[in-house]
């Protein structure tokens, strides 16, 4: 059936009716109601019962004009053309340029102001130096294109507490680096739209990139980009279903009027930044969301933003989400245009952010002097986070772990013999809790034992500078006296900080990050006092909440992660169980008389079992959780089990023994005995993950476990020995060695050679592979799921190998083509060495393909590889483009005496390229069989 003129022009113009009419929908349908064009049973068939949006019902209005006939689409175009100009939405009628311009500007301030810079970038700066109006310190970042897969087994915690891989091999990485500065001309200048994933780990920088983003933008008047910004925590408060203008609507309401024209006319020009997607707490199911274009259209939080993200919302604008590593795979990699890693400070970096925030230039040499000589604290440092929280534990370039240095260099000679009189008559301090302390023997060493090493001692001491110093600062010759007052001040605030601890550990349960007046009215926390105590710098008010409520955020999540365990350790020792407080208040007893009860009863039992279970429990917590989210928390507390760590909060545990001077009282600087049998004992479970059992390693080095350098060395040993009788009891330990290898970075070669290491216990030393000059992992059954372990560690940024040692591991032709993928990104492996892996002719054009452009390796030996003249043919080809290979070993491969020949004439017409090649006259498997009679050694020399 033919389409009269006016059906035919309804169908020409269906998209711009849709996005000029669908906001004055009623007026529309109430002339053409009156006209007689539809009737009742039309208008309730086109608004469909008020569950579609006005688009839809517009669509919906269209189809059935369409219907009805030429007549009835006559009818609409003549309604339509004695309509106001002026009711058309998206002319400029409606809003002038001066006006929109007016709006664009008032919001350019409005998020200017509201993206200063974060609180621990701008807490504590030098008195004496001018407000500095939007400084950031820089941030490093590395680029690609597309979407980076993170591999699972690289969890955020371990590299959060593995802070090794940063700074090594920086050189390598200056091809992928970026600034601030590209990221910004990325996502602003750029006209590419769709959506860029920033990730990075938790105090890395993200939401400071999102402020300074904001910032630049905000005063660039040049910029024709329109910013919108939200957070996951915000949209995490919304539980009624909401339509996407309707949310931005009531986000920014300065921008209500012109909203509309934003959302259907100038989509490219929009950059929506959505913050946090970690802690986004509804699911995003990528498959099974309808799909929805109207942005009147009433949908749920999770619908929201996967419709954005697949471009069905906004479509043309651009999207920036950032998260934490573990949260990156939630969005589909096919949907990510670009993405960023946030690799934080550098060395030189780190120097600038403590020159700029210290409260003097003398504090902050001090401060640098400090970290600078403890190579993890360095390393550590480029989160941003952290450098906060170093600076402020050691305020004014010295830390809070004991009173002063001065003092204990002071009264040291002058406590000699009180201390020798002590010793003999054993009432100087608690025998229970006492144990030799080599550590403090001099004034040198009392100087160091006042510095704190590990994260949990810096945490403390950043708690503790906190409290005492919050406020106004440390005035001038005040520091030791306040330091000497730090006990009385923690007791006085012994209960705030309980109850702070227990809201931070309930977050920290149930995921959550952003509370609101009722939970700190839960937990005896009143706001109006709250924001008038120290814990103003811990937790912030949230004054940008959708829901015009106040909430109230840890300023960082590790500072939560810090007080949680705080408080869970506090509990412990008190008999009380930390769970309590989050269960149900139901039961028979007021819940006060039924904790004192319960507190009673505890008493009652040993506590030395209770306290095993509350340890027990808690490392359980971090073990169910395969997230890693509760892993720093599992860390904190096994590092505050440690007395000389309480210590330094000496004031909050009560029933702790006091001394005067520490020099006089050496604490013990192990815990519990049962607390480092508990985590021995689960190190070597076989039913953890290597995530877990890497935790458990950062555990016992927040307990100070003494054998850790013994583990090291009975390590080194076994590998020395390279006998794989040992190798099944071993396997399982893979991830303590590559934790322990962690904590010697002076190692340059790592020998893992005949140690029956497979791809699974390779897995789990890929994060130090890479910082090794020296490789070698021969005769191991590796395979090509080994070769992909190997691949992943030589396209690693951080990659130090040189010399790449794999004879006889079983790679084949599909192993070595994984690995030349690796080493086709690699610009450090000068050394291959691959004897006995039967890669064939297949293999070998894998390799000869690898040499058309490496032009980074230099000796490649191919020993008894089943190598025929038509692969040594494709190795010659390919040695035709290259010049920079120097040595080619193709002893004992099936080579005929033609191409032996041949090959001699080849090298010697390059004076730069040796090629080693004789005729096999036994079988491979006599090879084989010859290879199993000669040690490695020999086969290195031969190869």
């Amino acid at each position: 059936m033919a389409l009269g003129p006016c059906s035919e022009e309804i169908q020409k113009r269906r998209v711009e009716l849709v996005e000029n009419w669908s906001t004055h929908l009623d007026p529309l349908l109430e002339l053409l109601f009156n006209v007689g064009t539809v009737t009742e049973e039309d208008l309730s068939f086109i608004r469909g019962g008020g569950g579609t949006g006005e688009r839809d019902c517009l669509r919906t209005l269209l189809d059935v004009l369409e219907g009805r006939g030429e007549e009835a689409c006559r009818a609409f175009l003549y309604v339509l053309s004695n309509v106001p100009p002026s009711s058309v939405i998206g002319g400029a009628a409606l809003f002038p340029q001066n006006a929109l311009k007016e709006h664009l500007q008032k919001h350019k301030d409005i998020l200017a102001k509201q993206n200063g810079p974060a609180s621990y970038l701008s807490i504590a700066r030098r008195a004496s130096r001018p407000a500095e109006v939007d400084s950031f310190t820089d941030i490093s970042f590395t680029r690609h294109v597309g979407y980076l897969v993170p591999l699972q087994y690289q969890h955020e915690a371990a590299v959060v507490g593995d802070p090794f891989r940063a700074g090594r091999g920086e050189a390598r990485r200056q091809g992928e680096t970026c600034a601030f500065r590209n990221v910004y001309e990325s996502l602003i200048c750029a006209s590419k739209n769709g959506v860029t994933l920033l990730s990075g780990v938790a105090g890395s920088g993200k939401t400071t990139v999102v402020r300074q983003l904001v910032q630049e933008w905000a005063a660039d008047a040049d910029s024709q980009k329109i910013v919108l910004s939200m957070s996951f925590r915000e949209l995490n408060l919304i539980t009624e279903p909401q339509s996407l203008q309707g949310l931005t609507s009531d986000h920014y309401s300065n921008l209500k009027p012109i909203l509309p024209d934003l959302m259907t006319s100038n989509q490219s020009q929009i950059l929506l930044i959505l913050d946090g997607l970690d802690e986004f707490c509804f699911p995003l199911d990528f498959d099974r969301t309808p799909k929805c274009s109207d942005t009147e259209r009433e949908l749920s939080v999770g619908a929201l933003v996967v419709n954005l993200i697949k471009g069905n919302l906004l479509p043309g604008s651009t999207i920036l989400l950032t998260s934490r590593p573990h949260a990156v795979t939630k969005v589909p990699h096919l949907l990510v245009r670009q993405f960023y890693s946030v690799l934080g400070f550098s060395p030189a970096q780190q120097r600038q952010y403590f020159e700029q925030n210290c409260s003097s230039s003398q504090a902050a040499v001090a401060v640098w002097n400090f970290v600078s000589s403890h190579r993890p604290l360095q390393l550590m440092c480029h989160i941003p986070a952290f450098c906060w929280i170093v600076s402020t534990a050691l305020h004014n370039g010295t830390s809070c772990l004991f009173y002063d240095t001065a003092l204990i260099g002071a009264t040291l000679q002058e406590s000699r013999s009180g201390c020798a009189e002590a010793a003999s008559g054993d009432k100087c301090y608690d025998q229970s809790l006492s144990e030799p302390n080599t550590w403090v023997a001099n004034g040198l060493a009392a100087q160091s034992c006042s510095r704190p090493i590990t994260v949990t001692e810096i945490y403390c001491c950043f708690l503790k500078s906190i409290v005492v110093f919050h406020v106004g600062g440390c005035v001038e010759g005040m520091h030791l006296n306040r330091l000497q007052d730090a006990p009385h001040v923690l007791k006085e605030n012994r209960a705030k900080l309980r109850s702070i601890g227990a809201l931070a550990f309930r977050g920290l349960v149930e995921r959550r990050f952003l509370f609101d007046l009722s939970d700190l009215d839960s937990f005896s926390l009143e706001s109006c006092k709250l924001s008038r105590a120290f814990m103003v710098e811990i937790l912030k008010e949230d004054k940008a909440s959708l829901t015009y409520e106040k909430s109230f955020h840890f300023i960082h999540t590790s500072v939560q992660e810090f007080l949680a365990a705080l408080y869970y350790v506090l509990e412990s020792f008190s008999g009380s169980d930390p769970f309590s407080g989050l269960k149900s208040k139901v039961g028979l007893l007021p819940p006060a008389v039924h904790k004192h009860l319960l507190t009673f009863v505890n008493k009652l039992r040993q506590p030395q079992h209770l306290l095993r279970r509350r340890v027990k429990k808690a490392l359980h917590c971090g073990e169910s959780h395969q997230s890693g989210h509760m892993d720093l928390f599992c860390r904190f507390v096994s590092g505050l089990l440690v007395p000389k760590t309480r210590f330094i909060l000496d004031g909050l545990f009560s029933g702790e023994p006091r001394p005067r001077l520490p020099s006089c009282v050496p604490l013990p600087s192990t815990p519990f005995p049962f607390v480092l049998q508990l985590l021995r004992s689960q190190l070597h479970s076989s039913s953890l993950s290597p995530e877990r059992q890497l935790n458990l390693c950062h555990c016992l080095y927040e307990a100070q476990d003494p054998e850790l350098p013994l583990r090291l060395q009975r390590w080194l040993k076994v590998l020395s020995q390279q006998s794989s009788g040992q190798c099944d009891s071993l396997n399982r330990d893979w991830s303590e060695l590559a934790f322990l290898l962690q904590l010697s970075p002076d190692l340059q070669q790592l020998n893992l050679d005949a140690q029956g290491l497979d791809a699974e216990g390779l897995r789990r030393l890929l994060p130090v592979l890479p910082l090794f000059s020296t490789l070698s992992v021969a005769q191991n059954p590796l395979g090509p799921e080994g070769a992909e372990v190997l691949s992943v560690a030589l396209r690693s940024p951080d990659c130090q190998i040189e010399r790449l040692w794999v004879v006889s591991t079983g790679l084949g032709c599909e192993g070595l083509k994984i690995l030349t993928k690796g080493l086709k990104d690699n610009h450090t492996v000068f050394d291959l060495r691959m004897a006995i892996n039967r890669i064939g002719d297949v293999g070998a054009a894998s390799l000869a393909d690898l040499l058309r452009t490496n032009r980074t390796l230099r000796d490649i030996r191919l020993r008894d590889n089943l190598v025929t003249d038509r692969g040594a043919e494709l190795l010659m080809d390919a040695l035709m483009e290259n010049t920079t290979l120097q040595y080619l070993w193709l002893f004992d491969n099936k080579l005929s005496k033609e191409c032996v020949q041949w090959l001699k004439e080849f090298s010697k017409s390059r004076s730069n390229l040796d090629i080693k090649e004789k005729i096999n006259p036994f079988s491979a498997t006599n090879a084989l069989s010859c290879q199993k009679r000669r040690s490695l050694e020999d086969v290195d020399k031969q190869v």
